[in-house]
């Protein structure tokens, strides 16, 4: 398309690297040559706590749309804040998995709004800039939205969170944070950084592909009467939760 090629001449467009997984044989490596396509940054205003922010925009895309290509279609998002190359203080980063019941819909079953938003809040107040990536495929741990509801049905029969998705043939966390770590490598390039989670599995998972200097810092929000098993859930699975 023409005005892809004009936005790629411009900058506005480029192919980034994909990395791929540390210490593994080049057998199991599924992100081989593969490649980001994103687009931005994009002026975009926010309104947080009631403030307005502005952030620059960023969306990738990888795999093929039609869905003929070798590799599934895939999508991230970034809200990018501040400037990294003028700040000399360790940018604030979150990687949120999407959760439209949570993120959207404002449910009380979970914990993720009140995560989102208090990481904007945090990363777009501070001097030090920073980085909002939004997972577009990380629904349900990455199970995806249907499956995501089934699981909820098997929760209200007493299961938890992980034992809920076994019983539907999924891993206990199906996610992959390889695409994180492409963008942060983009964004931030070798720069040290703080990432706001309560999981060190996404700290073990950055470092997996390739990126150093991340100090994890908490990001305790949104506990209710109504996600008490679920935060237990969590806890017990590795999370470092005061529940």
């Amino acid at each position: 398309m023409k005005i892809l090629d004009r936005l790629r001449s411009s900058g506005r467009v480029v192919s980034i690297p994909v990395p791929e997984a540390k210490n593994e044989s080049s057998a199991s490596r599924a992100s081989a040559n593969e490649t980001l396509e994103v687009v931005g940054p994009i002026t975009l205003p926010l309104r947080v706590s009631g403030n307005e922010r502005v952030a620059r925009w960023h969306v990738g895309h990888t795999g093929d749309s039609s869905g003929q290509g070798d590799r599934p279609y895939e999508e991230i998002s970034v809200l990018q804040f501040g400037d990294p190359d003028e700040q000399q203080s360790r940018p604030l980063v979150r990687i949120h998995s999407a959760c439209l019941s949570g993120d959207t819909l404002g449910s009380l079953r979970c914990d993720c709004g009140p995560q989102l938003e208090s990481a904007i809040l945090r990363i777009s107040d501070t001097s030090r800039g920073g980085l909002l990536i939004y997972m577009v495929g990380h629904e349900g741990r990455g199970i995806g939205l249907w499956s995501k509801a089934v699981a909820y049905l098997l929760q209200e029969e007493g299961l938890d969170t992980y034992a809920a998705n076994r019983v539907l043939g999924f891993e206990d966390d199906q996610r992959d944070f390889r695409l994180a770590a492409a963008v942060v490598r983009h964004l931030l390039g070798d720069r040290p950084f703080d990432l706001l989670t309560n999981n060190p599995l996404k700290v073990r998972a950055l470092q997996r592909f390739g990126v150093t200097g991340v100090t994890r810092r908490e990001l305790v929000e949104g506990e209710s009467a109504h996600n008490q098993c679920y935060l237990r859930a969590k806890r017990d699975h590795g999370h470092l939760l005061p529940v």
